[in-house]
């Protein structure tokens, strides 16, 4: 390890796309109640501009676009209803890799958590079906802070309460720093790099542009190399 970088010692995960293989769920579903709710334009690619956006943001830049009149509360709770009912049939499919970086971290004493915009009940229950959930150390949602992604409260507000735990368990704080995000989508991406964490990405539904790669520390085929990543930083 460089006398200039300090060691990794928390991993942030998203968790739609990044840990579990539901953001293609979301996509469809979006598309699915824009459509029943008569606007027939709106595209999958539409859908993968606001991935992990918070409501807020969301509400107003679709009234923007559609109109004060805009149900955006009813059209996200139609998208929420149809990802629930298909997981229900499909159950909840992790992504490759997943239980390799888990045990990595368990091993090496590093610390983890799930930063995710979807609500925290609906994450809980999520990633226990998928039984990942006694894994983490804290379940962060956009409803602990005052502004989700792609602001930095989430990923600040999970260093902050993964700082108590390492505190009590006779560390030192944890800062930013410390910490690797590993993110998906642009939103996650900058919420994290905003929140000052070295940012990983593992493209799901799309790709970094050059744009976006700027802001990224690496960009992983899977999990797996995450691994490499961190083990490439901690030398």
């Amino acid at each position: 390890m460089s006398h200039t970088t300090k060691p990794i010692r928390a991993v942030l995960f998203d968790m739609d796309g990044v840990l579990t293989d539901t953001e293609k769920y979301y996509n469809k579903a979006w598309v699915q109640a824009f459509h029943e709710a008569g606007y027939e334009e709106f595209t999958a690619d539409d859908a993968l501009f606001h991935r992990s956006l918070n409501s807020h943001d969301a509400r107003i830049m679709y009234k923007e676009r559609y109109g004060s009149d805009f149900n955006y509360d009813g059209t996200h709770k139609r998208a929420n209803t149809l990802v629930k009912e298909w997981l229900a049939i499909d159950g909840i499919p992790v992504k490759p890799g997943i239980n390799e970086i888990l045990s990595y971290l368990e091993e090496h004493h590093i610390w983890n958590a799930v930063v995710t915009a979807t609500e925290y009940e609906n994450a809980v229950r999520r990633l226990t079906t998928a039984g990942i959930h006694d894994k983490f150390k804290i379940v962060i949602s956009a409803h602990n802070v005052p502004k989700g992604k792609p602001h930095p409260d989430p990923y600040l507000f999970a260093i902050q309460e993964l700082s108590k735990i390492a505190e009590a368990a006779g560390e030192a704080p944890l800062t930013a720093d410390d910490a690797f995000a590993v993110e998906d989508s642009p939103n996650g991406i900058t919420s994290a790099t905003s929140a000052g964490l070295k940012t990983i990405m593992v493209p799901d539904l799309s790709q970094p542009d050059a744009e976006l790669k700027k802001k990224l520390h690496a960009v992983c085929h899977d999990l797996t190399e995450v691994i490499d990543v961190i083990e490439n930083t901690n030398k």
